[in-house]
């Protein structure tokens, strides 16, 4: 399950006897793993009811944890999860309202939200992967200038924030004054940045993404939403989606798309497709 950075998760665990009923262990102990390695224990976890151990961590680290109880004496036992963190930059870019209204559900009915919010993750992402930074992120990279010219790895950018020399961090501009400077230019979305030809190795400090948010990704992410969630649902008859839906399966293969054609061609992708095989041909 995924969690907000900040969001306060709520572990649990229940211990049974050998009959199993809920009883309670000698010891417990919760041991989380944050995603850079380093190792948060509890020792001892107090039992809230007979058999019931909880505890509420509250996140500091984007990205994957790992939860380890281990209960030692009386009803000894091991139990290992993992829980999910959310950045907070990054973040999905449609939100689960609009996306509730494009799949015509109720809004106060929320059953589904938290599994709704998974597909919504996945298919930002799925469009971020193909198409760059979405969400206007911050990166920090360390690029050589060669001939003048450094090229930025994220794409597109928005600004540059600074740049400094490696190694010693001396700034090499004022950010305010980067931006239209002569010699120190954006030149384009395409991460592409000209710099005086005698700095070699730079650290630069800039936003990616896209501000506003183009109205076609808005609605190539909530159709593709959409297709994954409706997917993933059973219909009347107790199957999965019928064969022949052109937008959901593959033709002639009778598989379902993960990017249906009509989420490709809001996005421009076969629109790309088409021109390098006229360019091949």
């Amino acid at each position: 399950m995924s969690f907000d950075l900040g969001d306060p998760v709520p572990l649990s665990i229940t211990i049974t006897d050998d009959q199993g009923a809920p009883a309670n262990a000698g010891n417990v102990a919760l041991t989380i793993t944050l995603p850079d390695g380093t190792l948060e224990t509890h020792d001892p976890v107090a039992s809230s009811s007979t058999g019931v151990y909880d505890f509420n961590y509250a996140t500091v680290q984007a990205g994957l944890h790992r939860v380890r109880w281990l209960a030692t004496g009386a009803n000894a036992c091991a139990i290992t999860d993992v829980i999910d963190v959310e950045p907070a930059e990054g973040a999905p870019f449609i939100s689960l309202v609009d996306t509730k209204e494009h799949l015509r559900k109720n809004q106060i009915v929320t059953e589904d939200d938290e599994a709704l919010r998974r597909f919504v993750g996945a298919a930002c992402q799925v469009i971020a992967d193909r198409m760059g930074h979405v969400t206007p992120t911050t990166v920090v990279a360390d690029r050589s200038a060669r001939r003048g010219v450094v090229v930025l790895p994220e794409r597109p950018v928005i600004s540059v924030t600074s740049v400094v020399t490696l190694p010693g961090g001396a700034a090499v501009l004022a950010a305010d004054a980067l931006a239209g400077t002569p010699g120190w230019t954006l030149e384009n979305a395409e991460g592409v940045m000209s710099v005086p030809a005698t700095h070699g190795l730079v650290r630069v400090t800039y936003r990616a993404g896209r501000s506003p948010l183009p109205p076609n990704f808005r609605l190539a992410a909530l159709d593709l939403v959409k297709h994954l969630w409706q997917g993933s649902q059973h219909n009347q008859a107790g199957g999965r989606p019928a064969l022949g839906d052109s937008d959901a399966i593959s033709a002639g293969f009778g598989r379902p798309y993960a990017l249906p054609y009509r989420v490709s061609e809001l996005l421009g992708l076969k629109r790309d497709q088409e021109r390098d095989q006229l360019y091949v041909g």
